[in-house]
């Protein structure tokens, strides 16, 4: 491009100190910590017509959130008024919007505005929208979560079915279901909400399982009147409990590690809650699960277990062999017949990433990085890729606390790069630090349960953790504290300018 081109290429097109894509949690967060922290050159780049990600999104009957409500919220932004423990999906969807007006972000979202592809170039980023649309900016925040897009079992004859399919993460306003036989697809965190609530109103009710899931009881409680007033006058009271809360939480990362003694126990305290809500021995025993608790997500809930002592519901452990027009067969030759499919199959976790094309130094893609291997650093920095972050990449999710811990903890961390690249021009971080990071992981899940061999969305199809942050949230928040200098390169249009090594620790 000559010198005349570039200058009409940069009239042409707004440039932003940040651009972020996507307006979930992460994006909100982000934005909100750059208004605080003075920095106010950024846009929101959000492909719907409204914020909220995940909790836009996901409207089936029955959906909540399964972390308490007074620690699933953003630490600079409190809420004093949660209607109970464990929020509805409408209502964090509903805080989600307050917090953009409280901190002034409606003006710094472009709706519609569906990223495709984002290219380093010439000392900064080149962001291009489906509809065209181009951005140029000095940093890009990949904001775009985990649970986002949804993955769809491909069964045989599935085009053929003449009923309804639905989706746990595309609900309908009006789903039809009442009266109908219905057939739930999936035993995960969606339908063990989902369940209970589908089966006060349809006819009939079978679920197909693949796996069995760890349940432990949620005790979800209203909040009165009188504990939101409380909390609205005295705001120490609220911090009080939401620190109370992450304790309680933290603790159980010690039975995700070496201490199987507490999990055994806790294991065995499920087992006769499900041996008191499933009378049935053939469906409690297909409902137990033969793996150890916290190598697959541990569930929440009161009543999931309780609803397979209906008689109108139907537990279904044979796998699906094809699908036909009114109702599925299963491999064992049965025909159940149906009105309904619903998918309660969960979500591709590494699909929001791939849906847009990132191409960083010397042209190489994110894709062609993690080819082989989903490596970053500290699940926010790729090496090859200046001044890209990512807000939930990969290894930052937890099974035993909020990961919006892990989400303030990463934006922390960028805060501080982004005053470094201020001062000193933009940064990359190093493959070794990298790959000591890696290392790390892999050493570390080794002495946890989910490296234990069960299979789960937690590994990869090499059965290596490419999600969870295998430790404390306290030890990532003091990893993320500080930028280690001999973690990073210098950027310049060439490339990096120097290269240092050293120790990368993380403690």
């Amino acid at each position: 491009m000559t010198s005349g081109a570039e200058a009409a290429y940069a009239a042409a097109v707004s440039h932003q100190r940040v651009l972020i894509v996507g307006s979930g949690f992460s994006g909100i967060a982000m934005a909100a910590r750059l208004a605080q922290a003075g920095i106010d050159d950024f846009l929101i780049l959000e492909k719907a017509d409204d914020v909220g990600g995940t909790w836009r999104d996901n409207r089936y009957p029955g959906c909540a959130c399964d972390v308490p409500s007074r620690l699933y919220s953003l630490s600079f932004a409190p809420k004093a008024d949660w209607s109970r423990d464990y929020a509805p999906a409408g209502e964090i969807w509903d805080y989600l919007r307050d917090c953009v007006e409280r901190f002034g972000l409606r003006s710094r979202i472009v709706f519609g505005a569906e990223v495709t592809e984002a290219t380093w170039k010439r000392g900064r980023w080149e962001v291009l929208a489906a509809d065209g649309r181009e951005w140029t900016a000095g940093a890009l925040v990949l904001g775009v979560g985990g649970l986002h897009v949804p993955r769809r079992p491909d069964l045989p004859g599935l085009g053929s079915f003449a009923g309804r399919v639905l989706h746990t993460a595309d609900w309908p306003e009006d789903d039809h279901l009442s009266g109908m036989r219905v057939g739930v697809v999936g035993t995960g965190a969606s339908a063990v909400q989902l369940v209970p609530s589908l089966a006060d109103r349809v006819g009939a009710l079978e679920v197909f399982q693949r796996t069995p899931s760890w349940i432990l009881p949620r005790d979800d409680r209203p909040w009165s009147r009188a504990r939101q007033q409380s909390y609205a006058r005295l705001p120490l009271l609220g911090r009080l409990a939401r620190w109370r809360t992450y304790v309680r939480l933290e603790t159980r990362v010690l039975g995700f590690g070496r201490l199987d003694r507490a999990r055994r126990l806790v294991q065995e305290q499920a087992l006769a809650r499900l041996a008191e809500a499933v009378p049935d021995p053939a469906t409690r025993e297909a409902l137990t699960p033969h793996y150890a608790l916290g190598c697959k997500r541990v569930l929440l809930s009161d009543d999931y277990w309780p609803t397979f002592a209906r008689p109108d519901v139907a537990l279904v452990t044979a796998p699906i062999d094809r699908v036909e027009p009114w109702g599925v067969v299963t491999e064992d030759g049965e025909h159940h017949e149906l009105d309904a499919l619903v998918f309660a199959t969960g979500f591709d976790v590494r699909g929001s990433f791939d849906r847009v094309r990132i191409t960083g130094l010397r042209g190489r893609t994110l894709a062609d990085e993690w080819a082989s291997s989903r490596s970053t650093h500290l699940g926010i920095e790729v090496a090859g890729f200046p001044e890209l972050y990512l807000l939930l990449g990969p290894n930052t999710a937890l099974g035993h606390n909020s990961v919006l811990v892990m989400i303030e903890a990463a934006i922390e961390h960028i805060l501080k790069a982004l005053h470094r690249a201020d001062e000193e021009g933009p940064h990359v971080v190093t493959r070794s630090a990298q790959a000591r990071f890696g290392r790390w992981v892999r050493q570390r899940t080794r002495h946890t349960v989910w490296g234990s061999g069960c299979q789960s969305w937690y590994l990869d199809e090499r059965g290596r953790n490419v999600a969870i942050w295998p430790a404390s949230s306290i030890r990532y928040r003091v990893a993320t504290r500080r930028l280690r200098a001999r973690s990073y390169e210098r950027v310049t249009e060439d490339g990096p300018v120097r290269s240092t090594t050293g120790p990368t620790r993380v403690d």
